[in-house]
């Protein structure tokens, strides 16, 4: 009969599991929202210096910025 894996362990295991992925997620949104933010920063500076079917190009493309935010929707 297999050895049971006192609870103790797997509740290590899980601690070490979680300090391990928290900085890696971190690390990996704060470079997303980084480039996000200079991406709409850049659009936003179009946007003022263009005018007519350009400008509705540059707020097109702000808006499609904007809703690959969302998960399903790339930019």
């Amino acid at each position: 009969m297999p050895e049971e894996v006192p609870v103790m362990d797997i509740y290590w295991l899980i601690a070490l599991l979680v300090l391990l992925l928290v900085p890696l997620v971190t690390v990996s949104l704060v470079v997303f929202f980084r480039d996000f933010t200079r991406q709409l920063a850049y659009l936003n500076s179009e946007i003022e210096r263009s005018e007519g079917r350009q400008r509705q190009h540059w707020i097109r493309r702000r808006r499609r910025l904007w809703l690959s935010l969302l998960p399903f929707i790339k930019y």
